[in-house]
């Protein structure tokens, strides 16, 4: 039998509602020729400043005002309107939104990209923007594009990076790293928020050429595993290593765990099921299904548009690259 679930998504409405790009739901399309106006639609053209810190404490002589030594909050300031983005430390360097974007007006101006959509998270502390290359591939008959993604961090959480994403654009599944271990910044262009940083605009064209790499090698990898027959026992057992659960919790009687347990039980046990519904049932997979590329990308829709109740939260995991882990290790499963 079917699950409801899944056979609710035949409902042409839930469908269209999964093609929509994991960058649209968590910022703002946009139709721009340049950074510039990308930024502007997108709320993004604000700038930010550093400001020292301190603390007060009460004594008996009143209010006293402590300065905070190698500390500095990143104020963001965006129509005369200020709020705390980050506390940085003394040798953190800004990176205005505008500087890491006007870098890449080069790809847009040689016809090599065009803006997509852009967006902020955590109040402004991360910003993002992506980019549409002119370059795509088919794999089993399933249209899948590429894309830049361009972001940076102004709390010290993370460095200038832009790197590549293909887009199963049926399911709107987001694929942003092929390769772990030591390669896997293969294909990343990374500047950290040091001093004598700077943003190179070479090593950002160069991405452009490396972006094309990326999709020759996604699509030797999804020729390899679409020739993998995967049965429904094979694909639950990878399911079990993705969401593994200590000893303790495996197979172990909801009533006989503690709180915590149960909850780490629940997640584990939702996400299989999930994956393999997807995976067995999802007409997304029906060109796909029973092979190993099918059983990867049930786990990369699973974490795409399925994984908790929180659309937002599922989009900004995958833009930040938090859901990246899960989606590398199930191909590192399907590989073996």
């Amino acid at each position: 039998m079917i699950p409801m679930a899944i056979m609710q998504m035949h409902n042409n409405q839930v469908v269209e509602r999964m093609r929509e790009s994991t960058w649209v739901k968590a910022g703002t399309a946009v139709n721009a020729t340049s950074a510039a106006s990308a930024a502007k639609q997108a709320g993004l053209d604000w700038t930010v400043s550093l400001s020292d810190m301190e603390t007060t404490t009460l004594s008996s002589t009143g209010v006293n005002r402590l300065h905070i030594p190698n500390r500095q909050a990143v104020i963001k300031t965006h129509n005369n309107e200020q709020s705390v983005v980050g506390v940085v430390g003394t040798k953190y360097k800004l990176v205005q939104n505008m500087e890491v974007f006007n870098a890449i007006d080069t790809l847009v101006d040689s016809g090599d990209a065009r803006y997509t959509a852009a967006g902020e998270y955590n109040g402004g502390s991360n910003v993002w923007m992506v980019l549409a290359l002119p370059k795509g591939v088919q794999v089993a008959g399933d249209p899948h594009n590429a894309f830049l993604l361009v972001k940076t961090g102004h709390d010290g959480s993370s460095a200038v990076i832009i790197k590549p994403i293909i887009e199963r654009l049926f399911c709107a599944n987001q694929i942003n790293r092929l390769i772990m271990g030591k390669n896997k910044n293969k294909y990343t262009y990374s500047m950290k928020h040091t001093t004598n940083s700077k943003l190179s605009i070479q090593d950002i064209r160069n991405i452009t050429q490396l972006t094309y790499t990326m999709i020759d090698d996604y699509q030797a990898i999804a020729n390899n595993l679409l020739g993998k027959k995967v049965e429904d026992e094979r694909a639950k057992n990878i399911f079990k290593q993705l969401w593994a659960l200590p000893p303790e919790v495996e197979g172990v009687a909801h009533q006989f765990l503690t709180q915590g347990q149960k909850r780490q039980q629940t997640i584990a046990m939702d996400a299989r099921k999930n994956a393999f519904d997807i995976f067995a049932y999802s007409p997304t997979q029906e060109n796909i299904r029973n092979t190993a590329f099918g059983v990867w990308q049930a786990v990369i829709e699973h974490a795409d548009h399925h994984a908790g109740k929180d659309t937002m939260k599922r989009s900004i995991n995958a833009i930040s690259g938090r859901s990246d882990r899960i989606k590398s290790k199930a191909l590192d499963l399907v590989l073996v």
